[in-house]
């Protein structure tokens, strides 16, 4: 898709989702062409935008998710150009039915997400700055599921990945830091309750 362009928000990115695949159901593989293999903080939003979702309950999504989110993100860490996966994530698949449903669940908040996020402290968005937020994000993720006896651990840390994804899209270094704070808040609450 050469005429793709350029995703700013999380409308955008919602629009590009709705687009994917071309039967009854989508694989990774569809999305990453659909949004672009160098469009990382896309990619990496859109994992963690399903942890927090509905979908999450799909038996295997949480450990899919958190598998795809820490790859991109390493790879974020590595300052590669263009993600790669393996192809048994790629050709992972969920009915286009789920992942429409999940588009419109995330439809009512994106709006608002979109109006307050904005450009600004845009250098934490950028290398080297961005490699800080991408390690949190590799490391928080590999180890959610060790803490899943910990309610709703797995959605607060994608919500962390996701303010980090959506700072990286809007170029919003506040979104960024705010997703630095709700990732010390879910390690915090990790460790208080396996304390």
């Amino acid at each position: 898709m050469d005429d793709r362009q350029e995703l700013e928000d999380l409308e955008d990115v919602l629009d590009q989702l709705e687009e994917a695949g071309e039967d009854d159901t989508v694989s990774v593989g569809d999305i990453v062409e659909q949004i672009g293999g160098d469009a990382f903080g896309p990619l990496l939003l859109v994992p963690a935008l399903f942890l927090i979702t509905p979908v999450s309950g799909v038996p295997g999504m949480p450990s899919i998710g958190s598998l795809i989110i820490s790859l991109i993100a390493f790879q974020i860490v590595l300052g590669r150009e263009t993600l790669w996966l393996p192809g048994f994530l790629t050709r992972r698949e969920m009915k286009k039915k789920r992942l429409d449903k999940a588009v419109s669940w995330l439809r009512k908040p994106a709006g608002w997400i979109d109006k307050v996020s904005a450009e600004r402290m845009s250098f934490l968005t950028q290398r080297p700055w961005i490699m800080l937020p991408a390690a949190i994000c590799t490391l928080m993720v590999l180890l959610a599921p060790a803490f899943e006896t910990v309610p709703f651990s797995v959605s607060i840390v994608a919500g962390a990945v996701a303010l980090f994804a959506l700072g990286m899209i809007a170029r919003d270094g506040i979104m960024i830091l705010i997703g630095g704070v709700v990732c010390a808040a879910a390690g915090w609450l990790i460790w208080t309750t396996l304390a």
